[in-house]
């Protein structure tokens, strides 16, 4: 196994770990909780969990921009607006879902972003630049997610 593959298969188990906490608390919400708020100003629990659907897009969307060759040379404006439809997207789309699909929705695209870690181990070191942040590389972006996710799993 090559030192990529190595960091790839620690990066997909880190996040398969830290969905699973996450999992293992939404399995003891009642569904009456997901209103609760948060300590995050203006977030609820249902916000917090739908957080993580936006990390595994983009997570996916960052390798997907990586493998195409395109995440060095684009124009910021342009996928800044891109990030924040998608981001918007993936959010609406875990809000509006009750409980116990909400839970398989998020086991689903966990697993989906864990599988693309793995499957592009070669890219783990390839350079992007999004709206917003410092350039890094596709690892740097999983660091980040990984770091956001256990952010959101602190909070619930």
């Amino acid at each position: 196994m090559s030192d990529e593959q190595t960091r790839a298969a620690g990066l997909a188990r880190e996040w398969r770990e830290v969905r699973g906490v996450l999992l293992g608390l939404a399995e003891q919400l009642p569904e009456t909780r997901l209103g609760r708020a948060t300590e995050r100003a203006g977030w609820t629990v249902r916000h917090e969990l739908a957080h993580f659907a936006v990390l595994d897009h983009d997570i996916t969307h960052v390798f997907e921009r990586a493998a195409s060759g395109a995440a060095e040379a684009f124009d910021e404006a342009r996928e800044a607006i891109t990030m924040r439809r998608m981001r918007g997207q993936a959010m609406f789309a875990a809000q509006e879902l009750r409980l116990t699909p909400l839970r398989q929705y998020l086991a689903d695209a966990g697993e989906r972003a864990a599988a693309a870690i793995e499957a592009q181990a070669a890219l783990l070191g390839h350079p992007v630049r999004l709206a917003g942040r410092e350039a890094t590389t596709v690892a740097g972006h999983l660091d980040h997610a990984l770091a956001r996710a256990r952010e959101g799993v602190a909070v619930l």
